[in-house]
């Protein structure tokens, strides 16, 4: 550390440690040693502050990430990977009646006006009744996936589908993890397209 990093007020303290010591005759040589010493002390000082100013911080961003909820995501491999999505939700539908309940992931919330991107939709239909009872089956579920807005819409192939396997509800975070099994796939282009698989972190809705 050299002078220019000091803080404003260590130019203020020598000041008046010189206007003290000049008076009584000290040497060049004492003045000098005077000097250093009290750059010295206000060097430690600096160090101090700023270590503990730094472990504060430290402290603080760690506190908040402890109270900032999940937020999910959805990674995608294939011909039109997806790194990860901002979020995933997910939520099991009863619908009633004797028929099977509906499972959807989303990467959007689902009342949004437009879209997000990277999107993925996966819908399928369950006899479990919330998605913490998914934990431990696999659902045949469709996939919708759009990598960017101007690109096109990956889709599973008419009567095919993609398993997602899940695995325990989090309580801590209030997440279910899954991995999605590779599946036969169309494009909105007409180009081919294949999906190798994924994996899922879903915040739990219902």
């Amino acid at each position: 550390m050299n002078a220019n990093t000091l803080p404003p007020n260590w130019l203020a303290l020598l000041a008046v440690l010189f206007l003290y010591l000049a008076p009584l005759g000290c040497s060049k040589e004492e003045l000098q040693k005077a000097y250093d010493d009290a750059k010295t002390k206000t060097e430690d000082l600096t160090a101090k502050a700023t270590a503990q100013a730094n472990a504060t911080l430290e402290e603080a961003t760690a506190k908040l990430e402890d109270v900032l909820p999940a937020s999910g995501s959805i990674t995608a491999r294939g011909s039109l990977p997806i790194e990860k999505t901002g979020k995933a939700n997910i939520e099991v539908i009863v619908i009633g009646d004797g028929r099977p309940n509906v499972v959807q992931v989303l990467s959007y919330e689902a009342e949004q006006e437009s879209l997000s991107y990277p999107a993925v939709l996966l819908h399928g239909t369950t006899d479990a009744d919330s998605a913490k009872s998914l934990a431990g089956s696999s659902v045949n579920c469709d996939l919708y996936m759009q990598a960017t807005a101007s690109g096109p819409i990956v889709m599973t192939a008419p009567g095919g589908h993609v398993a997602v396997t899940f695995n325990q509800f989090n309580s801590e975070d209030g997440t279910i993890s899954a991995s999605i099994a590779a599946g036969e796939v169309i494009s909105s282009d007409e180009t081919t397209a294949q999906f190798l698989g994924g994996e899922l972190v879903a915040v739990v809705r219902d």
